[in-house]
């Protein structure tokens, strides 16, 4: 009869049995929410070195048996804070330009994006963690940094060439020039960043947009010259 007790015990707790309305697997997924917002705020405000499991179950008002719940080491947990940023930020950029009106210019497009580049980044937390404290961490680390430097070049070099369908570069002269523009604009972040806003964002901006499109006239300039297969 014990026996049967424990393993009707063992079968609740593993079959998504309703507590107060709330599955098992609801639950999990928000104490997983709660660590990836206390994520955020530990990371980007004390960073990832001066990070404890336990300051972050403080800072999510969880033990440390539900932080190992849903990851393995604080590691991990950067890793998601900073994919989950990465990936609102870039769909950001590419929802600023798919959803324009249309009959906009090419520079209110790329108006368009570096604003809704910027804007992500206003809050400092997701700036420090998207732009500064993967640097360093692990060599597992660096190649997931790295993989998403080359996902925004090529997300620019695709908005490039819909927003001005004539550019026509090779692929490897393409490649540099997406990881140029994404190196210009991340360091352009990381300054603002370290100087604690203290340049506002319309300047930011518009010295971006100055930037991108001295770089479409020129494009354009060279391709329409009589002279650029001599």
């Amino acid at each position: 009869m014990a026996n049967d007790s424990v393993k009707t015990v063992a079968e609740n707790a593993t079959s998504g049995r309703v507590y107060g309305g709330v599955k098992a697997e609801e639950r999990r997924a928000a104490r997983r929410q709660q660590f990836l917002e206390a994520g955020l705020e530990i990371f980007g405000t004390e960073g990832f070195r001066a990070a404890t499991v336990r300051k972050l179950c403080r800072q999510a008002k969880l033990t440390d048996r539900y932080f190992y719940e849903s990851f393995d080491n604080l590691q991990t947990l950067l890793t998601e804070v900073y994919e989950l940023h990465m990936g609102q930020i870039r769909q950001r950029i590419y929802d600023s330009v798919m959803d324009a009106p249309p009959g906009m210019s090419v520079r209110q497009l790329v108006e368009r994006m570096l604003d809704a580049y910027f804007t992500a980044l206003e809050d400092p937390r997701v700036a420090r963690v998207c732009m500064v404290e993967l640097e360093g961490i692990s060599p597992e680390v660096e190649q997931l940094y790295h993989g998403y430097i080359m996902s925004f070049s090529d997300l620019i070099l695709e908005l490039a060439r819909y927003v001005y369908p004539q550019w026509q570069l090779d692929d490897e002269e393409a490649l540099m020039l997406g990881m140029s523009l994404v190196g210009a604009m991340r360091q352009a972040a990381t300054h603002w960043l370290r100087s604690d806003y203290a340049i506002a964002k319309g300047t930011v901006v518009r010295a971006a947009v100055r930037l991108v499109m001295g770089l479409i006239e020129n494009i354009a300039a060279e391709q329409t010259s009589p002279h650029r297969d001599a």
